[in-house]
């Protein structure tokens, strides 16, 4: 049975391959599960294998989609709570590159470049600047400033010279018409007060009072008095620069009764001109100044002020301030010179040589005792009258007095109630020469000063 054999022989060798469920391998037993991990989700797919390690789930969470996921910020990592995803806020209007390849087609169109990304604000690129073109434009706009600002600084430079010689020859002057005021230690002389100057630029009205007495023996007048009532004006263009009204006012000549002359009174001649200071040293507080005065007899002819034309007086006037350290006060000098030359030979022409000496008591500026020296010497005759004597600063007789000369001393005080107000009084009396018609004199001034 051939048949029969072949079956057998095919059980036999399916029986030999297949093993016994007893020697099959036992599997391992499962693990146990790690405590600190969440417990795994149920498997919802059938098997037939025994039970196993279920992976864990990812640590990180299951991924969320358009938004990275990482831990918050100042949160440490724990291992037993859930991780939380950081959200980072969306870019507005950021451009996506992708989107310029188009949408899919599903949408039915492609999306335009300019919702991406926004629109040049011009249409065509400008193009690239050349570096040795900017470079030779710019060195050749530099070379035409240097020229403009040499150009410049030479005509600052030719402007600065200019005014610094129209500076130093005309002065300076902060305020217009103000006085000097840096050397404010010196006084205004008192006698002879229409010939002996400041030297100082100075603005200010000042009335003068005089009062003199002729000697009885004088041949004209046989004694009497004068009586001059007036004022001077002073006006500072600069430190340096001044005008001066010597003699504004009136004069009243009331002779003895002896004379042949009436009493009369009437306007006096009137003396005038600029001043210049020269030197103007405020550390060594020294002053020089020259001036030009014009007598111009513009008076009435009843008290003798109408003689011939004119009279011109070039002057110097000096003035230093000396021993600052005493301790009573620093000393002030005045010295002044001039000569009156007649344009005519109607008017006389005279010298005079005045000196002044003070003394700053305390160097407080307030009160100054002060002498001074006045000499006048006549260097030629007048035309006009028969006179043997003159008049000094007061007449201008046109007498025969060449050769006659008088020297005066004078004492006095002045008072400053403030630099704006000031007083001055001196009694004078001649000490040498012909007394002409001087026999002493009272002088009064009253300075008010810009």
């Amino acid at each position: 049975m051939p048949r029969a054999a072949w079956g057998l022989a095919v059980l036999l060798a399916l029986a030999g391959t297949s093993r016994p469920a007893l020697a099959q391998p036992v599997p391992p037993a499962a693990e146990p599960y790690p405590s600190d991990l969440p417990p795994p989700e149920p498997s919802t797919t059938p098997t037939t294998t025994p039970a196993t390690r279920t992976k864990p789930p990812p640590v990180l969470g299951p991924p969320v989609l358009g938004a990275p996921v990482g831990p918050a910020r100042g949160a440490e990592l724990s291992p037993t709570g859930p991780v939380t995803p950081v959200s980072f806020p969306e870019v507005q209007d950021q451009p996506k590159r992708a989107a310029a390849l188009g949408a899919p087609l599903s949408t039915g169109g492609a999306v335009p470049a300019r919702a991406v990304e926004a629109a040049s604000p011009t249409a065509s690129t400008p193009p690239a600047a050349d570096p040795v073109n900017d470079f030779l434009t710019k060195r050749s706009g530099l070379r035409e400033k240097a020229q403009e600002r040499d150009a410049d600084r030479s005509s600052s430079q030719f402007g600065e010279k200019l005014g610094e010689i129209f500076h130093g020859a005309l002065g300076h002057c902060q305020e217009w018409f103000k006085s000097d005021h840096m050397f404010d230690g010196f006084i205004s002389p008192v006698t002879n007060p229409f010939l002996f100057e400041d030297p100082r630029s100075l603005t200010e009205v000042r009335p003068i009072f005089m009062y003199q007495q002729i000697p009885g023996r004088q041949p004209d007048f046989q004694g009497g008095n004068i009586w001059f009532f007036g004022t001077q004006a002073r006006v500072a263009v600069t430190d340096r620069l001044s005008f001066v009204f010597h003699k504004i006012g009136g004069i009243s000549v009331n002779p003895g009764s002896g004379s042949a002359f009436d009493g009369q009174t009437g306007f006096s001649e009137l003396w005038l001109g600029p001043k210049y200071t020269i030197i103007r040293n405020e550390e060594t507080c020294s002053l020089l100044a020259a001036g030009l005065q014009f007598q111009i007899p513009a008076g009435n002819k009843s008290v003798f002020q109408d003689t011939g034309s004119l009279s011109l007086v070039p002057y110097l006037t000096y003035g230093q301030n000396f021993l600052r350290d005493m301790r009573i006060g620093s000393l002030n000098a005045l010295v002044g010179t001039g000569y009156s030359i007649s344009v005519d030979k109607l008017r006389s022409d005279y010298y005079y040589l005045s000196g002044h000496l003070d003394l700053d008591v305390a160097n407080n500026h307030r009160f100054y005792p002060l002498t001074e020296l006045n000499w006048i010497i006549y260097t030629s005759n007048g035309h006009t009258r028969p006179f043997g004597s003159e008049g000094r600063d007061l007449f201008n007789f046109g007498a025969q007095a060449k050769g006659n000369g008088m020297l005066t001393w004078a004492i006095g005080a002045r008072y400053k109630i403030t630099e704006s107000a000031q007083i001055g009084g001196a009694f004078e009396l001649p000490v040498a020469g012909p007394r002409d018609v001087f026999r002493y004199r009272f002088t009064l001034d009253f300075i008010l000063r810009y």
